[in-house]
């Protein structure tokens, strides 16, 4: 019985190790190069390159937000978001601004959060147009639904409207109840280095006047695209309407990040005296003596 049990051991040992070589070898993200000038005579050192060959290209800066809720906009798909804390999200279509219509300009790209809200809001510039359910985020930009119910085959499809985010009365309702002054807004056309996160209980985050803030996003989006924001230092940091002001803040341009990014090989030691399939399952059993995470992008001190 006991001979029975020690063959399915070493049989387990042996396809534990199968499996995890296979793994390496079909995943060209990660290997190990062992370096044989270890510290200490009993121990192996291996450096561990977890994302070689990689590809970047959908890497992008994070700001978090406090709030319960933030809107992404996409304006080349006339579609927008609803993002809440909970995990659900509310999908709706819009109509952006655009400067082909008369006195139009086009719904301007970039990081905002909601400045101020109304039920009802008149538009003195267009013959007092009543706007409902306004929220407004960039001067007099914002979202918001009409009495009528004509410009709703353009939800979704095109933009007609003068600068505004229009969205059908229903939705701009669901909208309102939800967002408060504060929540952020991304507006982009699929080509943003940034993205919004909620923040965590337990975690340290940041907040900087609209100034710093500025500078600082642009100085990340420089690393993203330099190929060193892996190994930078890169803090959480906070936004509401306290710093980011009317005019927004930048979100960079996607189409600049290479597919290629430098990041700290990681390192790690294991028993001389073991066997190689030893090694193996104790590397990737989390036993050995490491410094390394397996998701060093989620980790903005690595």
């Amino acid at each position: 019985m006991s001979e029975t049990i020690s063959k399915m051991k070493r049989t387990n040992k042996i396809f534990l190790a199968a499996i995890i070589t296979i793994t390496i070898l079909f995943f060209n993200s990660a290997y190990l190069t062992e370096n044989t000038q270890a510290n200490s005579l009993s121990e192996i050192k291996y450096t561990f390159h977890p994302f070689a060959g990689y590809n970047f290209k959908q890497l992008r800066d994070t700001v978090y937000t406090v709030k319960d809720n933030f809107i992404e906009v996409n304006l080349l798909t006339q579609q927008a978001t609803l993002y809440s804390r909970d995990g659900s999200e509310f999908h709706f279509p819009i109509s952006s601004g655009t400067k082909r219509v008369e006195k139009g300009m086009d719904t301007k790209e970039g990081l905002f959060a909601i400045q101020w809200k109304a039920r009802k809001q008149y538009s003195v510039q267009f013959d007092s147009t009543v706007m409902l359910n306004w929220m407004g985020f960039n001067n007099g930009i914002g979202f918001h639904a009409l009495l009528g119910k004509s410009y709703y085959k353009y939800l979704g499809k095109k933009n007609v409207s003068h600068g505004c985010v229009r969205l059908s009365r229903e939705d701009a309702q669901i909208v309102y109840e939800k967002v408060e002054k504060g929540t952020p807004v991304l507006i982009h056309k699929g080509n943003n280095a940034i993205k919004i996160a909620f923040t965590s209980e337990g975690e340290s985050y940041n907040q900087y006047s609209y100034k710093h803030t500025y500078n600082l996003l642009k100085e990340r989006y420089q690393k993203i695209y330099d190929g060193d924001y892996l190994i930078s230092y890169n803090e959480k940091i906070l936004i509401d309407e306290n710093n980011i002001y009317s005019n927004g803040l930048p979100i960079g341009n996607s189409e600049l990040i290479p597919a290629k990014q430098n990041f700290k090989p990681y390192t790690l030691w294991v028993d001389k005296n073991k066997s190689e399939e030893e090694r193996l399952e104790e590397i990737f059993s989390g036993k050995e003596k490491s410094d390394f995470t397996l998701n060093p992008f989620l980790d903005s001190r690595n």
